[in-house]
C-alpha cells in the first residue's frame, strides 16, 4: 500500500484545525480527514476528537466476516458514535459550546472503496488519465449547483462557498454519506477545503498521476495552495495500492 500526507497550516491561520488519521493495515487500509470549525481552538479539538473517535470505533468493529456492504454500515455507525461524542462534550464544555467539524473516510475493502463523509472535506479516485469526485458536498453552494442555480464555475468563487450544511457534533443526530464504488488499483486522495479552494480537480490529477511518491504529490499540492494565498489549513492524504506512482 502506497501512502502520502501532509497537513498544513497555510499562510494566513495561527491555528491548524485540520486532523487525519492513516490505517495502514492490509485487510482494512482506510484513511479519514476532518476540518475544524468553532474558534477557540474548538475546531482543533473537534476534528481530532472525530478522526480519534471513527478510527477506535472502526478498531473494535470492523472484522473479515464482514461484506462490503455490512463494512460500509459499520462506519456509518463510527461516524454517528463520533457525532454523539463530540455533540456532548460540546454541550457540557461551555468554551467550545457550537464547535463542529467535517469527517471524510475513504476505505478500500474487498475491491471495493467505501466512502463516507459529513460537511465538504472530499475523497476522490484518481487513475492516470481520470479523476472522479466520490463525495458530494454537504454546502450552500453545492445546493445552489444541484437545483440548477449557479455553475459549478460560479461556485468556486461564491461568497458563501464556505458554509456547511451539515457537519459532526452540530446536533445530536448526523446523516453520512455512504458511497461504494468499484477498485481498480487507483490512487485515493482526501483532503480539507484550503486544498480544493485554491486548487482545480485537473491539477489534482496532474499531481497525483505522475511518477512520483505519494507523498511528494501531497507536497507539491500544499506548496500551490499556499502559493495561490492559502488562506485556511492544508490537509491532504492520498493512498491506493495500484502503480500509478513510483512510491517508496
Amino acid at each position: 500500500m502506497r501512502f502520502g500526507a501532509i497537513t498544513d497550516i497555510g499562510m494566513r491561520r495561527k491555528i491548524n484545525e485540520d486532523s487525519y488519521c492513516i490505517h495502514n493495515e492490509e485487510i482494512f487500509p482506510y484513511a479519514v480527514v476532518a476540518d475544524g470549525m468553532g474558534g477557540h481552538q474548538a475546531g482543533e479539538i473537534a476534528s481530532r476528537m472525530a478522526v480519534d473517535m471513527i478510527e477506535d470505533y472502526l478498531n473494535k468493529n470492523l472484522n473479515e466476516a464482514l461484506d462490503y456492504v455490512e463494512a460500509g454500515e459499520t462506519i456509518r455507525q463510527s461516524f454517528i458514535s463520533a457525532n454523539s461524542i463530540i455533540y456532548n462534550y460540546a454541550k457540557n464544555h461551555y468554551k467550545v459550546m457550537g464547535m463542529g467539524t467535517t469527517a471524510t473516510l475513504a476505505m478500500i475493502y474487498q475491491n471495493k472503496i467505501i466512502t463516507a463523509n459529513v460537511g465538504d472535506s472530499r475523497a476522490y479516485k484518481v487513475s492516470n488519465t481520470d479523476i472522479q469526485q466520490l463525495t458530494r458536498d454537504h454546502s450552500y453552494v453545492q445546493e445552489l449547483v444541484m437545483r440548477g442555480e449557479i455553475s459549478p464555475e460560479m461556485a468556486k468563487h461564491h461568497p458563501k462557498k464556505n458554509y456547511i450544511t451539515r457537519a459532526m457534533g452540530a446536533e445530536d443526530t448526523v446523516k453520512v454519506d455512504i458511497s461504494i464504488k468499484p477498485y481498480n488499483g487507483e490512487t485515493l486522495v482526501l483532503c480539507s477545503d484550503g486544498l480544493t479552494n485554491f486548487v482545480d480537480d485537473e491539477e489534482i490529477l496532474s499531481h497525483v498521476k505522475r511518477k512520483k511518491a505519494l507523498q511528494k504529490s501531497a507536497e507539491d499540492l500544499t506548496a500551490l495552495a499556499n502559493s495561490r494565498g492559502g488562506s485556511d489549513n492544508i490537509t491532504i492524504v492520498a493512498f491506493g495500492k495500484g502503480e500509478n506512482n513510483n512510491e517508496q
